[in-house]
C-alpha cells in the first residue's frame, strides 16, 4: 500500500522527532547513572577511610599498652607521656570512628565493645599503680599484655571483616553502574543512528517527489530520462505505482453524446 501525503508527513516528523528524545534520554542517563556512580564511589572512599582509622586504632592501642606495660615495670615517668598521647589518640579515632559509622547498623556494637576493654584494660592511675619488679610480675604483665591486645585485636579484626564485606558490595554496586550506563549509551547511540537514518531516507523521498516534472501540453505526456512516456508508465517506472485505466464523468458524458449523435435517424440516412 503506498503511504499517502498525511502519512509520510506522520512518519517524518515521528523520525525527526526520535533523535531528539533519544539526545534527551541520553543526557538524562547520563545525569542519572553519573550520580549513583559518584554516590558508589563515595561510598567506596568511605569505606576505605574506616578501614584506614580501624588500623590507626589498633597502633595507638598497641602503643599505649606497651607504655602502660613499660610504666608498671619500672615505674620510670618517660613511658607516661607517650602513653597519655597514645591514650588521646585513642579517644580521637574513637569518636571520629562513631561518627563513620552513625548510618552503619554494625559497626556502633563493635565499636561499643572496643571502648569498653580499652576503658578496662587500658586506663589506670599512675600514682595508685603499683610497681612490679619480680620476674613473675614481669612474666604476669607480659601475658596480661597479650591478652589484652589480643581480645582487642579480636574485635578490630571483626569491625573490618563486616567493613571491608561494605566495601565489597560497594565496588560491585559502582561496577555495576559503569556496565548499566555503558549499555544503555549504546542503546540510545543505536537508536539514535535508527532515526537519524529514517530521517535521511524520508528526506532523500521528499526530495525526489519535489523534482521538476516536464509535461507535454499537447498530449499530456511525461519527459523521463530523455523519453516521453505516458503518465502510467512515469508512475511506475519512477515510484512503481501501478495505475488503472477508467473514465471520468466528462469523458463518459462525451462518449455517450457522441453515441446519441451517430444513432440519430438522419445519420443512419445518410449512411
Amino acid at each position: 500500500m503506498i503511504p499517502t501525503q498525511k502519512t509520510k508527513r506522520t512518519l517524518f516528523w515521528i523520525g525527526l522527532s526520535l533523535p531528539m528524545v533519544a539526545l534527551i534520554a541520553m543526557t538524562w542517563l547520563v545525569h542519572q547513572t553519573g550520580g549513583q556512580f559518584n554516590n558508589s564511589f563515595n561510598w567506596v572512599l568511605h569505606n576505605y577511610k574506616v578501614l584506614d582509622k580501624f588500623e590507626q586504632v589498633q597502633s595507638h592501642i598497641v602503643d599505649a599498652e606497651a607504655n602502660q606495660r613499660g610504666f608498671l615495670l619500672t615505674g620510670r615517668s618517660e613511658y607516661l607521656d607517650p602513653y597519655q598521647s597514645a591514650m588521646a589518640s585513642i579517644h580521637d579515632d574513637l569518636a571520629e570512628l562513631k561518627n563513620l559509622t552513625v548510618n552503619d547498623p554494625a559497626q556502633p556494637a563493635n565499636i561499643a565493645v572496643l571502648e569498653q576493654l580499652i576503658t578496662n584494660e587500658l586506663v589506670f592511675d599512675p600514682a595508685t599503680a603499683g610497681q612490679f619488679q619480680t620476674n613473675n610480675s614481669v612474666v604476669m604483665l607480659t601475658a596480661r599484655g597479650k591478652h589484652k591486645i589480643e581480645a582487642m585485636r579480636h574485635v578490630l579484626f571483626q569491625a573490618r571483616e563486616e567493613q571491608e564485606h561494605a566495601l565489597s558490595k560497594h565496588q560491585q554496586d559502582a561496577e555495576a553502574d559503569v556496565v548499566a550506563s555503558q549499555i544503555m549509551s549504546l542503546v540510545l547511540i543505536g537508536a539514535v543512528a535508527v532515526a537519524l537514518v529514517f530521517v535521511v531516507v524520508i528526506l532523500l523521498r521528499l526530495e525526489k517527489l519535489q523534482q521538476f516534472v516536464t509535461v507535454c501540453a499537447w498530449t499530456g505526456q511525461v519527459k523521463f530520462q530523455g523519453q516521453w512516456l505516458r503518465l502510467d508508465e512515469f508512475l511506475e517506472r519512477q515510484y512503481g505505482i501501478s495505475v488503472s485505466h477508467s473514465l471520468s464523468k466528462d469523458a463518459a458524458e462525451k462518449m455517450m453524446r457522441e453515441i446519441e449523435e451517430l444513432n440519430r435517424p438522419q445519420n443512419r440516412q445518410k449512411e
